[in-house]
């Protein structure tokens, strides 16, 4: 198997630290298609982290669903996508979650390096945070037998090889001591210091993420004014993480109004110019119109071929998705002009592709408009 050196240094053939080169294979097609990759257990392992993990972090950084199973050991992250462009972001996980790196900032998930020792602070914005919260690493207690990563059984056996010491021999005070007891000892702390590279702090248990205190706000100001709910979000600093900002706008602002106010043309064109700073490009065009799956999966009563064609219409008419676009979501990954925009998007849709279609068939007469 091809291995790399781990954060880089390929220049170095005597780098001690590697990882097995990612491999990844695509399976099935159109809305069906995914990437699995095969390896990402012997990755995982190599870099001291659950498997759960990278992979969770291709979901975060593509936008995509992702599938862990790892009874099945079988990882897999929905969409089509090279392995160069996976090894690429399994690259820039490694910056952000294992090198250790300056960080100024208050932070509750700790890189802890097993060759220096050095404690250093991850960016807690990044949505893989959350999980790793709620999934935290497993501790060295609670570790099932023959769980231990390369460098933990690299040092177990070479303690294992160390001479045992002659009792007969008149050794002066001061040499090590070799004895099976001695080496075992030494070994658990060896164990105790190298399996545990993830800390997570107790102080961050009951604290909110920025979206989630979105959501609250957004719910509890569905009226509020669109400068107001802007200055909001840039207080909450996320203000760049566009698929969910999106997410949380849709979600909340449109179903009672959607309900109460009627007009639904009217109600987004109200909000248009609130989304406009966050619908750039065709990427959250697309985000934009799976948020709007979700929200009608959330709320059968809108649920009708007219209430959705409303809502195409409305953003159409406010400028926040393009015809083009709205016409290829109907097509799905079918749609021959927007393919390659549909792959990195593969997933920004609600869970039931069944879902999916029926909400995609009420919409078809507006492409007919």
């Amino acid at each position: 198997m091809d291995t790399l050196n781990i954060g880089g240094n390929e220049g170095d053939r005597f780098y001690r630290y590697k990882m097995p080169k990612l491999i990844s294979k695509i399976e099935g097609k159109g809305n069906g298609i995914k990437t699995v990759v095969p390896n990402m257990s012997d990755i995982a392992r190599s870099l001291s982290r659950p498997p759960t993990y990278p992979t969770k972090f291709f979901g975060c950084e593509l936008g995509a669903q992702v599938n862990c199973d790892e009874k099945k050991d079988r990882f897999i992250v929905n969409g089509a996508h090279e392995a160069t462009r996976l090894q690429e972001l399994l690259d820039v996980f490694i910056k952000k979650f294992i090198i250790i790196g300056k960080n100024a900032n208050t932070q509750k998930v700790i890189r802890d390096c097993k060759a220096c020792g050095r404690r250093t602070e991850v960016d807690m914005r990044h949505k893989l945070v959350t999980y790793i919260l709620k999934h935290p690493p497993t501790s060295p207690k609670d570790s099932a037998e023959g769980s231990d990563d390369e460098l933990t059984k690299r040092i177990v056996a070479e303690a294992s090889e160390l001479p045992i010491a002659d009792k007969n021999a008149n050794d002066d005070d001061w040499a090590v001591d070799t004895s099976p007891e001695a080496v075992a000892e030494r070994i658990k702390d060896l164990e105790r210091d190298v399996k545990t590279s993830l800390i997570i702090d107790d102080d961050s248990e009951g604290e909110q993420e920025p979206h989630e205190m979105l959501d609250e706000w957004l719910e509890d100001n569905s009226e509020a004014k669109n400068n107001d709910v802007y200055k909001k979000i840039k207080e909450l600093g996320i203000s760049k993480e566009t698929d969910m900002v999106l997410k949380c706008l849709v979600l909340n602002l449109f179903p009672d109004n959607f309900q109460k106010n009627g007009n639904i043309e009217k109600q987004i064109h109200k909000r248009a110019k609130l989304f406009q700073k966050f619908v750039t490009s065709l990427d959250d065009q697309l985000t934009l119109l799976g948020a709007t799956e979700e929200l009608l999966n959330e709320h059968k009563e809108l649920m009708e071929s007219k209430t959705v064609c409303k809502i195409l219409m409305g953003y159409y008419q406010s400028e926040l998705v393009e015809e083009d676009v709205i016409q290829a979501w109907i097509e799905g990954s079918d749609s021959d002009k927007f393919k390659s925009l549909f792959k990195r998007n593969a997933s920004v849709t609600c869970a039931d592709e069944a879902i999916n279609q029926d909400i995609r068939n009420k919409a078809k007469p507006f492409a007919k408009c």
